[in-house]
């Protein structure tokens, strides 16, 4: 095979990989083999060699026969809306250390990844709730507070809710869009929102919204504590006051980003 021909080939499969990424794109509840080949105007075996080698490199993920956007694609496109999550982790810090040693309990800050939240700082209380499930800093945004903080502002996210079938973690799990929607007007509103033992029985947790300098929602600040906690009354203008210190701090450090990007 020549040089040239090898070159085309290449081309070709990576046209194709697009293609096949492209018409993933939105899609929550993924698509089988069949109807993305026929979305992408490719064979089915064409499109099953791909999307394994999509697989390996986790530009997908497959999910039972289907498959859906892969992790590395998902952090991408984070990141191009939030450059650098370090950047927010950093700013936001010393408060979380205040908000620490003023309630005792657990601290998180997070930001949104589709449906799911991605935290960035979490620092145990010493009265720490049991632990919830959380495994690889990720959890389904709609069973949290600080992933309900941040769903509520994301109207995209949000209605791709609707796509699948939500995963109840206990009785309490709010999976019905109807409610879910309701919760999140109220959140707007209120600019504040809560879980009580939605992701464990005996957890709850109360979260607020942080925004960035363009005035949008680009992470969350909550307190994750017992639902017994006789004190839990008072973390709803604990967690509040540390949001409104912190705000100012997270869109100077996002706008000195991007002034350093665009100098």
């Amino acid at each position: 095979m020549s040089e040239g021909s090898s070159s085309r080939d290449e081309r070709a499969v990576i046209a194709k990989a697009v293609d096949l990424l492209e018409s993933l794109a939105g899609q929550r509840a993924g698509l089988g083999v069949s109807e993305l080949a026929r979305r992408a105007g490719i064979s089915k075996s064409t499109a099953f060699r791909v999307l394994g080698s999509l697989e390996r490199d986790g530009l997908v993920d497959r999910i039972g026969t289907g498959y859906q956007i892969g992790g590395v694609v998902r952090r991408l496109a984070r990141n191009a809306v939030l450059p650098n999550p370090e950047i927010v982790r950093d700013a936001l810090v010393p408060f979380v250390a205040d908000l620490f040693v003023l309630t005792g309990q657990t601290v998180h800050v997070a930001v949104l990844d589709g449906a799911q939240v991605v935290y960035l700082t979490k620092l145990f209380g010493h009265r720490q709730a049991p632990t919830r499930p959380c495994p690889d800093d990720r959890f389904p945004a709609h069973g949290v507070a600080i992933g309900k903080a941040l769903l509520a502002y994301d109207h995209a996210s949000s209605n791709d809710l609707e796509a699948v079938p939500l995963k109840a973690f206990t009785n309490c799990t709010t999976t019905d869009p109807a409610a879910l929607r309701a919760q999140f007007m109220e959140i707007r509103s209120a600019g504040i929102a809560f879980d009580a033992d939605e992701a464990r029985i005996g957890v709850s947790a109360v979260a607020v919204p942080l925004r960035g300098p363009d005035g949008a929602v680009v992470a969350a600040l909550s307190i994750t504590h017992a639902s017994t906690d006789p004190a839990a009354p008072r973390y709803a203008e604990h967690v509040r006051n540390a949001g409104a210190a912190a705000a100012p701090a997270l869109r100077r450090a996002l706008t000195q980003l991007s002034a350093g990007e665009s100098g």
